[in-house]
């Protein structure tokens, strides 16, 4: 794990740990604290469970299959026992165990529901409910002719809420079991609650199984009257066009019809058979009656036997005719005979001609009038056909009508039926396997389990509590974050201390703090090896960080070691280095300035510490960076450097004013002082890049007011070990806040 460009290690998140301690012990305390109390102090909780077992079935409904018959659908399973969750969980349910169990007049509940509604959260709650209410006046409007009275009212929606928030269900994944669960604080009350819902919803069920039956029952009986009432009224209207058409049977009738019909048909293509042959035949032997050489062309006439014997008798004569005629001459009496008789042979054969052509007109006009009067019938028998065909389908629209009516009847009697004898079915496909006892244990709180939890639940969030503090402080806490993350040098640290001070550097001083300002006097002396810096501008960056106080204990330090120090109040807009001494502030620094003053009438001596001056702040000044800006302030650093090993600088915070950029042109090091734990990177940051701005030369950063507690992660690592060790061995402790700190005010 890295942190910028450092590795973080495990060790780093233990001593991060021990420093945040304290937020962690305040989290587990607070978590540890809170589930103790509710656990010994919150009311148990008992829980009544009951196990139903559901068979999934193929639910009937009353939609008509093909042939009549209601089909089955299947309900899928998880759809099934979700919608079962809803019904138990709606309030119309809950209402229903109210009236069931005939909550409204048990005891228990009644006291129960007036606890609840005298509570003081519930009456505040109603208070304010009231007068947001009153703000905001109801605009709906009011509508005639509904009122309340038509929805379907609860009977106590109170008791109908303790209901719901007291049960719960739980639905089986790999079965068909329902678990109902009970809460209250009777465990009597519990498992009883427990086994009255599931009978209730045992009950519920199968009336919601049974209530469509019930309701087809009802409404196929409303159907059947009017549909009774139909069958008769097309039934007598078929059996009064029957009478009305005398007719018994349209089907023996039309058969009857149809069937001479059809013979009529026969008869005409016969009919018309003989009259075409009959006409053929007379107009053959009219075509050649007045022509007696061509009757033996026509084959009736030709077959006739009279005219075969005729045509013989002519064929015979005109033979005879023929011979006589070589014998005799034309008036022979026998040639004149036989000529007589060869005329009257063919008189004889042109009458029998005409009469077969008679015969034939004869037997032509009666085919020809049998022919018509058997069209007439024909014609007449269609029309029949046609009237009676149109009867038929006047008798079959209202036999169709009357058939479907009783199918119709017969269908809904059917489904009456079997809706009859499905909403007598008291047979629910829901059983309890397993009902409520009373409970031996609370449901809740499990106070081992809770402490547990929150034993772990504490120590787990106070480690995340105090990585959270760590990772939100972002004051610079440590000589690493210094070096490695600010990329400052680090002088050193002064631990806090609530002992008299603020001057610690008392002589032969033997306590934490004093050893502090030794160690910073000595990174100090050692930052520059080739030249010593000798004037030293001591800021901060903002106020409040014990700047002056550094310098002043700086200050007495470097007299300890032999050396002449001036120390001098910069600080313009607050001079309080003379409170610090105890020494008069009539004439200081900005005097000097201002009125060119002597020197020596500036500078004081300190009593009791040999070796440190001191010029106090003076007269306060209206523009305090014009006159450190000024030449005569620089004449003044140059005109001290001479007389002093060491002059000290206390200068106003650096991120406030701009005076210590200004006086660090005079100084040949400064000293940046830093509250630890308090001071954030930020600010830091921006007061060390101005000073680097103006090229001024950063001796280091003194971390100041550092809570030394034990392990606490701050300073070098062995800073607390050691200065423990350095008070026990010089003095005793003393107990402050909670901590033992000790001072040694000389031997």
């Amino acid at each position: 794990m890295k942190f910028g460009t450092e590795e973080v290690h495990l060790l780093d998140y233990w001593r991060t740990l021990l420093k945040r301690r304290n937020a962690a012990i305040a989290f587990f305390a607070v978590v540890f604290g809170a589930t103790a109390i509710y656990s010994f102090l919150a009311t148990p909780v008992y829980q009544g469970s009951t196990q139903i077992l559901v068979d999934l079935e193929k639910n009937a409904t009353m939609s008509f299959a093909e042939g009549g018959g209601a089909y089955l659908q299947m309900k899928d399973s998880g759809d099934y026992f979700r919608t079962q969750k809803e019904i138990l969980a709606s309030r119309a349910f809950a209402d229903r165990v109210v009236r069931k169990m005939q909550i409204d007049k048990n005891p228990y509940y009644l006291k129960k529901k007036d606890d609840i509604n005298s509570g003081f959260f519930r009456s505040v709650l109603d208070k304010v409910k009231g007068a947001i209410k009153s703000l905001f006046p109801d605009r709906v409007k009011k509508t005639d002719g509904f009122t309340e009275a038509q929805l379907q009212q609860e009977l106590d929606p109170d008791l109908t809420d303790i209901i719901l928030d007291e049960m719960g269900v739980e639905i089986g994944k790999q079965n068909n079991l329902m678990k109902i669960q009970y809460n209250s604080e009777d465990p009597l009350v519990a498992a009883v609650m427990a086994n009255g819902v599931a009978d209730a919803y045992i009950e519920h069920n199968l009336e919601i199984r049974v209530k469509p039956f019930r309701d087809a029952v009802e409404w196929l009986s409303s159907r059947m009257v009017e549909l009774r009432g139909r069958v008769e009224t097309s039934e007598k209207s078929l059996q009064r066009y029957k009478e009305g058409q005398g007719i018994v049977s349209f089907d023996a009738k039309e058969n009857v019809i149809t069937q001479k019909l059809g013979e009529l048909v026969s008869q005409m293509v016969v009919a018309q058979g003989a009259r075409a042959e009959a006409e053929v035949r007379y107009n053959q032997i009219k075509s050649v009656i007045d022509n007696p050489e061509l009757l033996a062309t026509v084959p009736d006439v030709a077959n006739n036997l009279v005219i075969q014997g005729l045509r013989n008798d002519e064929l015979t004569i005109k033979k005879n005719i023929s011979e006589l005629s070589d014998k005799y001459g034309p008036k022979h009496p026998q040639m004149i005979k036989k000529k007589s008789e060869l005329e009257m042979t063919q008189r004889n054969l042109i009458a029998e001609a005409r009469k077969m052509l008679d015969a034939a007109k004869i037997s032509y006009e009666i085919s020809r009038s049998r022919e018509t009067s058997i069209g007439r019938e024909i014609d007449d028998q269609k029309k029949e056909v046609l009237l009676l065909s149109q009867k038929a389908i006047d008798f079959n629209v209202l036999a169709g009508e009357s058939d479907s009516n009783k199918q119709f009847y017969e269908l809904l009697l059917k489904k009456l039926q079997e809706a009859s004898l499905s909403s007598g079915i008291n047979i629910s496909n829901s059983q309890v396997i397993d009902g409520a006892v009373v409970a031996k244990m609370p449901l809740r709180p499990r106070k081992a389990l809770n402490m547990a939890l929150a034993v772990v639940v504490g120590l787990i969030g106070g480690v995340i509590a105090a990585m959270f503090v760590e990772y939100m402080d972002d004051s610079i806490k440590s000589a690493d974050e210094v070096e490695k993350i600010l990329g400052l040098p680090f002088l050193g640290m002064v631990p806090a201390s609530k002992e008299e001070g603020p001057i610690y550097m008392q002589p032969d001083a033997k306590n934490a703090v004093a050893e502090s300002y030794r160690g910073i006097r000595t990174g100090i002396l050692l930052s520059s090896v080739d030249v010593q810096p000798k004037v030293l501008l001591v800021t901060s960056t903002t106020p409040a960080e014990g700047k002056t106080t550094t310098a002043a204990n700086l200050a007495v330090a470097m007299s300890q070691m032999g050396e002449k120090v001036l120390l001098i109040d910069v600080d313009m807009r607050r001079h309080n280095v003379h409170e610090l001494f105890n020494l008069d502030n009539t004439v200081g620094i900005s005097d000097m300035i201002v009125n060119h003053g002597d020197l020596s009438g500036a500078i004081k001596a300190v009593p009791g510490i040999p070796g440190l001056s001191v010029i106090t702040g003076g007269t306060l000044a209206p523009n305090p960076a014009e006159l450190l800006a000024s030449s005569r302030m620089k004449d003044i650093i140059v005109g001290l450097r001479g007389n002093y090993d060491r002059i000290i600088l206390d200068s106003p915070p650096l991120l406030i004013f701009s005076d210590p950029l200004i006086l660090s042109r005079l100084a040949d090091g400064t000293i940046l002082v830093v509250w630890g734990g308090a001071t954030s990177k930020d600010l830091i940051t921006k007061v060390s890049q101005s000073l680097k701005g103006v090229n001024v030369k950063l001796l280091g950063v003194v971390l100041n007011k550092v809570m030394m507690a034990k392990r606490s992660g701050y300073g070098y690592g062995y800073s607390y070990s050691y200065y423990h060790y350095y008070d026990s061995y010089y003095g005793k402790k003393q107990k402050r806040g909670g901590r033992y700190l000790s001072r040694w005010f000389g031997k």
